[in-house]
């Protein structure tokens, strides 16, 4: 059995800051000056959109939002990161059924990850997605990611960067989060009992996407949680909601709760 943090590490490596090699360099460059130019009044082509790789050792899908279109330099390095992820990820997985005794069976790896918008307001988009992938172990693995971007700054920025007072803000939201977080552990077990899953894992160390509605204002946060995290691989993941108390609403930067 995996342990947590090696978990962690297996979706990590799937979007590791490594340099994508020459072949891939060309395709993430080519799309490097159109990236650059995007702005508010500029769609992303399609074909940008998606990176897909179909061969006999590895299915690899990742798709991105056209909302990236006001977050240019976000599109193109998520972009960049995943041609550099597929070739790397396909490498492995040749290796992998070189290794295979010739009896064993040659299950395909594959990589998915589809990103979406959790929030989208005149100055903050916010993305998040859902990692699947299978790297030739026992059972695949899945996980989480989630960007932020400010759209007035033109960077991106972290969970902790939408709030005025992160320190009084983490103290507010980590109880109503390990709370939300033992309930849904009670239904899904019975009882939580001591052991290796029965701790709160620091909201601070979790992917956290905005909860919104189109053209309303934000209303909550939403913790995701993949297997290994907050409960073994047979519970699969948990996404915890916690809603924005008028507390907590006092301390998210104004600019960021506005609807379009």
């Amino acid at each position: 059995m995996l342990t947590r943090n090696a978990a962690i590490v297996l979706v990590s490596l799937a979007f590791a800051g490594c340099d994508a090699p020459k072949a891939e360099k060309a395709d993430a460059a080519s799309a490097q000056p159109k990236a650059a130019a995007l702005g508010t009044d500029t769609s992303i082509p399609a074909s940008d959109l998606l990176v897909k790789r179909e061969t006999a050792e590895l299915d690899f899908l990742w798709r991105a939002p056209p909302e990236l279109a006001e977050a240019p330099t976000l599109f193109e390095t998520l972009r960049a990161q995943a041609l550099a992820s597929a070739e790397e990820m396909h490498a492995g997985a040749v290796e992998d059924m070189k290794l295979r005794p010739a009896d064993a069976p040659r299950i395909s790896h594959f990589f998915v990850q589809d990103w979406t918008v959790a929030a989208d307001t005149p100055a903050l988009l916010n993305i998040s997605s859902e990692i699947s992938m299978y790297t030739g172990g026992a059972h695949p693995n899945h996980g989480f990611a989630v960007k932020y971007w400010d759209k007035t700054e033109r960077r991106e920025i972290s969970f902790s960067d939408l709030f005025t007072d992160w320190t009084a803000a983490e103290k507010l939201l980590t109880p109503a989060y390990c709370t939300a977080l033992d309930a849904e552990r009670v239904s899904r077990r019975g009882a939580i009992e001591n052991g290796m899953f029965d701790d709160c894992p620091p909201i601070s160390d979790q992917p956290v996407a905005l909860a919104s509605w189109p053209g309303q204002d934000i209303s909550g946060f939403r913790v995701l949680l993949g297997p290994y995290v907050a409960g073994p691989y047979a519970e699969g993941d948990f996404q915890i909601e916690v809603p924005l108390t008028d507390a907590l609403r006092a301390l998210v930067k104004p600019q960021y709760l506005k609807a379009k």
